[in-house]
């Protein structure tokens, strides 16, 4: 930096051959004027040890391959905040093959590192665990049903749901990450639980003689409001969520909405489709069963026996019931 005494406007001179030669060495810059002391030039040279070398001698980076090493230069892409990885990721190496062809021969152009990597692979785990659980509900609703029509009516607000959620999501700019899709993960659950209760009141309707509309239409009036608070009750517990502040509550804030609006859809689902389907689709047998239903109902029975022979012993003995109730708490 030149001090009070340097010239103002002065125009430093260059070595003669400096513009002349593209591939200039440090030898060229020694003579080169950086300011004026005194009226007097000082040069490069005069400042320090002038030498050929790298911009930083500190600092390196190799590619390692099976071969050997080889010197390289790493050039790190970092996505925006609010933006997708994979989305981002996909469109870098989307513009790879143009990079490689304007290079030399002699460079090449590889990725060190791919962070998307462990986020597909944990994607594709909550996909995988999102079927298995999707399989599991409808199993689980078969084996107590045994029917098969009346297992698709309710197995069907599952992705009626799912494909609701997702509308909203799109709608809110929310993206399908490991927290979203967990809240879908959870939410399989509830979505199911008030169409199985619609449909069983109205299978029972139908095992009393009624048909099938006639049923439907009772026993939706009858359990429509139940469903209803059942719905919101549940999604109650998700508000507080919604509410919260700092990093967590922003981390958390999309999973809560996930939840709830799944878990709100179900309910509008469980009290309009399920009654519909139920009404068209739905078909109680009548007369002798199979032997799976046979044997599951046998099981069925002794488990309410135990349950009613349980649930006596506690209701006659109501004070050591409240007894262990509170040592339990405790």
């Amino acid at each position: 930096m030149a001090d009070d005494n340097a010239t103002q406007g002065q125009v430093f001179p260059v070595p003669p051959d400096f513009a002349a030669n593209a591939h200039v060495n440090a030898d060229q810059y020694r003579d080169m004027v950086v300011t004026y002391k005194n009226g007097a030039p000082v040069r490069l040279a005069e400042l320090g040890t002038i030498v050929d070398g790298v911009e930083d001698q500190r600092t390196a980076s190799w590619f390692y391959t099976r071969e050997d090493q080889q010197r390289g230069i790493t050039l790190g892409i970092q996505r925006q905040p609010g933006t997708n990885t994979i989305a981002v990721t996909d469109s870098i190496k989307g513009l790879l093959p143009v990079f490689e062809n304007e290079l030399p021969p002699s460079v090449h152009m590889d990725i060190l590192y791919d962070r998307s990597n462990t986020i597909r692979e944990s994607f594709d785990d909550v996909k995988v665990t999102m079927l298995l659980t999707l399989g599991l509900v409808i199993g689980v609703i078969f084996l107590f049903l045994r029917n098969v029509s009346a297992t698709v009516i309710p197995s069907l607000a599952l992705p009626f749901s799912i494909i609701g959620t997702f509308a909203v999501m799109y709608m809110m700019n929310y993206s399908l990450d490991n927290l979203s899709m967990m809240a879908l993960i959870l939410s399989v659950g509830f979505v199911v639980d008030d169409a199985i209760v619609m449909l069983e009141n109205i299978f029972r309707h139908m095992e009393l003689g009624k048909k099938a509309l006639e049923a439907s239409l009772v026993g939706s009036e009858e359990i429509g409001s139940t469903i209803v608070s059942m719905t919101l009750s549940l999604t109650a517990v998700f508000i507080p969520v919604l509410f919260m502040g700092g990093i967590l509550g922003r981390l958390f804030r999309e999973f809560a909405v996930t939840i709830c609006v799944a878990i709100l859809i179900s309910g509008v689902v469980s009290v309009t489709l399920t009654p519909m389907l139920c009404s068209r689709f739905l078909r109680v047998k009548h007369g002798s069963h199979g032997i799976l239903y046979k044997a599951t109902e046998a099981v069925f029975d002794w488990m309410l026996r135990v349950y009613d022979v349980t649930l006596q012993v506690v209701l006659r003995y109501r004070p050591v019931t409240m007894v262990v109730f509170v040592a339990v708490l405790y």
